[in-house]
């Protein structure tokens, strides 16, 4: 039922399917039930469920082997089995290897860590792809998601008077 799980010491990263991502938007409480897991709700807001919405359309053109490229992560927190967040990438790495990296956590569990150690190991999960060169986030407002990017050696890479984006690369292969 959820394979591809990727897990932390305290969180377990479960790449939703699409017809997982449909009930997140028509009937959460049926996917609680087919997951056993209480998800939190305020976190998804009216653009995260347009978020979901076009992330669907993209899996169903896109090769089911691209899948987790495209889809949520939802972050469990172990073992209390609450549905925290969700992060994910906006698509396969272009050919120049990039891919954008998006994520939001319930208010309850924020400044706790798990949203810096689910990014860091979904970064870390991404990299295990030779084809994955560069992983940016865009646009970035928030003052915790700033700060988090700087925890995990992101770079800045450009400023607006709202905004910030930032890039982390591929780390270098130390060679024998």
């Amino acid at each position: 039922m959820m394979d591809n799980c990727i897990h932390t010491q305290r969180l377990m990263l479960v790449p939703l399917k699409i017809d997982q991502l449909q009930l997140a938007l028509q009937d959460m409480s049926a996917l609680e039930r087919s997951m056993n897991v209480n998800i939190k709700r305020d976190f998804i807001t009216a653009r995260v469920q347009r978020a979901i919405g076009m992330k669907i359309e993209k899996m169903q053109k896109s090769d089911e082997a691209q899948h987790n490229w495209f889809t949520y992560w939802l972050i469990i927190i172990q073992p209390e089995q609450v549905g925290a967040g969700m992060l994910g990438f906006k698509g396969f790495p272009d050919q120049t290897g990039s891919t954008e990296i998006g994520y939001g956590i319930d208010e309850m569990y924020q400044g706790r860590g798990y949203m810096s150690e689910a990014v860091q190991r979904l970064v870390d999960w991404a990299f295990t792809h030779p084809f994955c060169q560069t992983i940016t986030a865009t646009e970035v407002e928030n003052p915790a998601s700033r700060r988090l990017l700087e925890k995990l050696g992101a770079r800045l890479v450009n400023t607006t008077d709202h905004s910030t984006s930032w890039e982390i690369r591929r780390p270098a292969q130390v060679s024998e």
